[in-house]
């Protein structure tokens, strides 16, 4: 490829440099000078987009990390987690309701920042504790296609809204179900040492996940890699 390039800009130096009379280019030294702008193009998008993969990556378990240690202190602080997570045994944050109580649990206000209601302060953080903020790349309001309203919703770094989380539901210090498995097109060995295996679980009070292998749409748009808040 290098050789490749070197011999058209020699011809382009050559033709140069014997045309010195005339001005402008000729339409073999346009196409001459297109060729090299595409293979140079060709050659730099990957490493763009890798490392473009790599920093959205990064950033995505950085909010895992910062949802798994949030809910670890909401329990602290409660004594359990919030209910919405306790009555299934995997939560999808791209169920709005989900991601609006996710919200309202650790910063203690609506996803608009507006106070909650008695209702839904008794019924998710009754004392209103603050333990983290989200930003405008994390927490976004989309307009529902079927119901015609807005709706707030957590996103990775990719965009993505399928964010699951389990948790510890019986206080045993492992999660036993709703985990990934070779169900959603896991294999266990990326899972590392943190599944014993699908009957013991993982050893943890909380997890956040995406899922390369989705069947919930869009998921597929937005990222095609497995990102797990428990493995490194």
């Amino acid at each position: 490829m290098r050789n490749f390039i070197e011999k058209l800009l020699k011809h382009y130096h050559q033709r140069t440099s014997s045309m010195k009379s005339k001005k402008g280019f000729t339409l073999i030294e346009l196409m001459i000078v297109i060729t090299i702008i595409g293979v140079l193009a060709s050659l730099l998008l990957p490493m763009i987009t890798g490392a473009q993969r790599a920093t959205y990556k990064a950033k995505t378990k950085t909010l895992f990390s910062s949802l798994v240690a949030g809910l670890n202190r909401y329990k602290d602080e409660y004594g359990f987690y919030p209910n919405f997570l306790t009555e299934k045994d995997r939560v999808n944050l791209n169920d709005a309701s989900n991601s609006v109580n996710c919200v309202r649990a650790l910063t203690g206000r609506n996803p608009d920042g507006t106070a909650m209601s008695a209702a839904d302060r008794m019924a998710v953080n009754r004392n209103k504790i603050h333990i983290l903020d989200f930003d405008d790349s994390n927490l976004i309001e989309k307009r529902n296609r079927t119901t015609n309203k807005n709706e707030w919703k957590i996103v990775d770094a990719f965009g993505n809204p399928n964010i699951y989380i389990c948790v510890d539901n019986d206080g045993d210090g492992l999660i036993k179900k709703g985990f990934p498995t070779a169900t959603d097109g896991v294999n266990p060995v990326d899972l590392k040492n943190a599944v014993k295996n699908d009957k013991v679980g993982i050893r943890a009070g909380a997890i956040v996940f995406t899922l390369k292998k989705d069947s919930n749409s869009p998921a597929a748009d937005f990222t095609s890699e497995d990102i797990f808040s428990w493995v490194q």
